[in-house]
């Protein structure tokens, strides 16, 4: 994702290690054993804490006061027939839903250029009209796009191949519109109030983004945000393929053919091992091998799940906690300005907040109503809000602002407390067993839940 630009150069990363605690860069923090943060974390992915599945590989990145005071890398990037490449601070992987925050920094620069007006009509700039049909008089909006209120749902899939048309999700006897599944039905899921999340919203933002800025979404993505902050992070897999390949982990589960997990038996990898498509529909291309000519004729707009918007990003926890950094300074970095101050803010400002009495929402496991600790209980934009202490993580209040991923075996959490600035940043590339098969005492999944845990113990919040 790295094309030569006036306004961008590379940023000088402090030289880091595996595990490498920077106690100078926090002064604040408790003296801290390297050897036995690196135990803790070693034994998580080992499988060796009771009810927490082993895993192929693990890199965990945490932030204090802005700065980069711990990195972690373990397991493995990728099983070859020469051998194990052991995971490293460098390797890029799916980071799934974590890619939707990064996206929605792309939206939110054309908002900020007056390019896009969040509480617009849509359809004003996707060159067709997206009402739901069970509420033609309600607008829907960017706003709701990212704060999961917009009245879209999935269907029975989100993405389309080279060739087909993104509006054929949205309009009747075209295909792919599912019969309406597109669109929720319920009389109280009205557009602006209720809450579910759904991929399909930011189909619609890359949509968005492709129809103002005239450009396909991995190269805006490219050009405007992951480049200007000096990352080789990409939503084009194919961007790092050919001559990053080594950088590339593969996502594995312990599951065969037939989809039955087998705890005991191989890593089967899922995705990104020895050929990658560039996009839905395209040819994979050997790893190593040079991509050609990569959609041709291309009108943006036509199609803009080719790149998966909602989890194609291939980036490191050391991408992600550049992207957590600026954040965490207002929206720059390095002296360049990503982002205003008061569109930060906005991103992690409550939009929807889950209200028990009215029951306006879904929450992961259904309405909040009948989930004990629900997952999603208040939404930015694209910044999921939470508070682990409301987990029975934490025995004092703080507040988070982030993002979890989960498909094709990575498991990620993406968390930044902006009082205090410090952040968590952990990509998991699989399990040998199920995760639903692992629940811990609260929403996440038992790795993730016990890498939440080990950062709240060693890395208290800066008072």
């Amino acid at each position: 994702m790295n094309r030569p630009d006036s306004r961008s150069r590379r940023r000088p990363w402090i030289a880091l290690t595996a595990g490498l605690v920077l106690a100078a860069a926090a002064p604040s923090a408790p003296a801290m054993d390297r050897a036995s943060l690196d135990a803790d974390l070693d034994g998580i992915v080992a499988g060796e804490v009771d009810g927490s599945p082993q895993l192929a590989g693990l890199q965990v990145l945490v932030l204090q006061g802005g700065e980069v005071v711990y990195e972690y890398a373990g397991g493995f990037a990728r099983l070859t027939a020469e051998g194990v490449v052991p995971m490293g601070p460098e390797h890029r992987m799916r980071v799934a839903s974590i890619s939707k925050l990064v996206a929605a920094i792309g939206l939110l620069r054309l908002v900020e250029a007056g390019r896009v007006n969040l509480d617009a009509d849509v359809s004003g700039y996707l060159g067709f009209t997206l009402r739901n049909p069970n509420f033609p008089d309600i607008a829907i909006t960017p706003r709701m796009l990212l704060s999961h209120t917009s009245s879209i749902r999935d269907g029975s899939y989100y993405w389309l191949a080279a060739g087909e048309r993104f509006a054929d999700f949205f309009t009747p006897g075209r295909p792919h519109y599912e019969e309406g599944a597109h669109f929720a039905a319920d009389p109280q899921q009205r557009p602006g109030e209720w809450f579910s999340y759904a991929n399909l919203n930011f189909g619609v933002v890359a949509a968005l983004i492709e129809r103002v800025s005239g450009q396909r979404f991995d190269t805006y993505m490219r050009r405007d945000v992951l480049r200007p902050l000096g990352l080789r992070a990409s939503f084009n897999v194919c961007d790092l393929s050919a001559t990053r390949s080594d950088e590339i982990a593969t996502l594995y589960r312990k599951r065969d053919e037939t989809e039955m997990w087998q705890p005991g038996g191989d890593w089967v990898a899922q995705l990104d091992d020895a050929a990658f498509a560039c996009h839905y529909g395209r040819e994979p291309v050997r790893r190593g091998q040079a991509p050609g000519a990569i959609l041709p004729g291309y009108a943006p707009g036509e199609n803009p799940t080719l790149f998966s918007p909602q989890g194609g990003l291939r980036a490191s926890a050391r991408d992600l906690s550049v992207i957590g950094r600026m954040l965490l300074a207002g929206g720059s970095w390095d002296g360049y300005r990503m982002l205003d101050e008061a569109t930060v803010r906005a991103m992690r400002t409550p939009h929807w907040r889950y209200d028990a009495e009215r029951v306006n929402g879904d929450t992961g496991e259904g309405p909040a109503s009948t989930a004990e600790r629900p997952l999603f209980t208040g939404w930015g934009l694209s910044m999921q809000l939470m508070d682990p202490q409301g987990w029975g993580l934490s025995e004092v209040p703080r507040p988070l602002a982030g993002h979890l991923g989960d498909a094709y075996g990575l498991i990620g959490q993406f968390w930044l407390d902006f009082e205090h600035g410090d952040g968590l940043i952990a990509l998991v590339t699989g399990a040998a067993d199920d995760p639903d098969r692992h629940p811990g005492r609260t929403p996440l999944y038992r790795p993730s839940e016990e890498i939440m845990r080990w950062w709240l113990r060693h890395f208290p919040r800066g008072d």
